[in-house]
């Protein structure tokens, strides 16, 4: 009677040293796995490093139309000025032509679309000299040859088309930009920034 008693306890003892040594297992395995896993920031595939989305900005049709401004400076030439900004519903390309002597204003008038890669293409919606209107193709030719245009517009006559590469403008610390949105009738421009390639 004595032995079945002591065997029960020692049974008892084993299954409760068991179960203690089962919880302490489990506490430490809980403690040292981290709470937050990384975010692998290369491709598995290739071993290439993606970009990186550092944040979003929205801005106004004033704001892009005074960086647009500030981005042509070193473009401008005495002969040729011209500038690019947008109205409450158009992208406006303004310049100028000389002609037997006089100048003749030059108008470029676009309806701009946020493209799948984050750049903006400028869809020519008409052209004109004053209040002459004039041939698309021909004009965006002009333009291209005539004006010193930074790489980062790239002028497309056959298309009647100008895409505008904002991957192509370097901010500081390697950061480039992609259009989300380019609402002109509600004032609302929206850009996420990237790092990397």
């Amino acid at each position: 009677m004595k032995t079945n008693k002591l065997s029960l306890w020692k049974y008892l003892f084993l299954i409760l040293l068991a179960m203690n040594l089962a919880f302490v297992g489990v506490v430490a395995y809980r403690v040292i796995q981290p709470r937050e896993q990384k975010i692998n920031q290369k491709s598995e595939s290739k071993g290439k490093a993606t970009a990186v989305k550092a944040g979003s900005f929205v801005t106004t049709r004033e704001e892009l139309n005074n960086t647009a401004a500030a981005f042509l400076e070193d473009y401008q030439s005495k002969g040729l000025k011209y500038e690019f900004y947008t109205t409450s519903s158009q992208v406006l390309f303004q310049g100028s032509y000389r002609l037997l002597g006089y100048e003749i204003p030059l108008y470029v008038y676009f309806e701009p679309y946020v493209l799948k890669n984050g750049d903006v293409q400028l869809e020519v919606t008409s052209v004109s000299a004053g209040t002459l209107t004039l041939p698309k193709k021909e004009i965006l030719s002009y333009i291209s040859n005539a004006y010193d245009i930074p790489d980062f517009l790239a002028i497309k006559p056959k298309k009647s088309e100008i895409i505008l590469s904002l991957k192509d403008i370097k901010l500081s610390n390697g950061l480039y930009a992609k259009a989300t949105e380019f609402d002109l009738a509600n004032d609302r421009i929206s850009f996420d920034l990237f790092k990397g390639s």
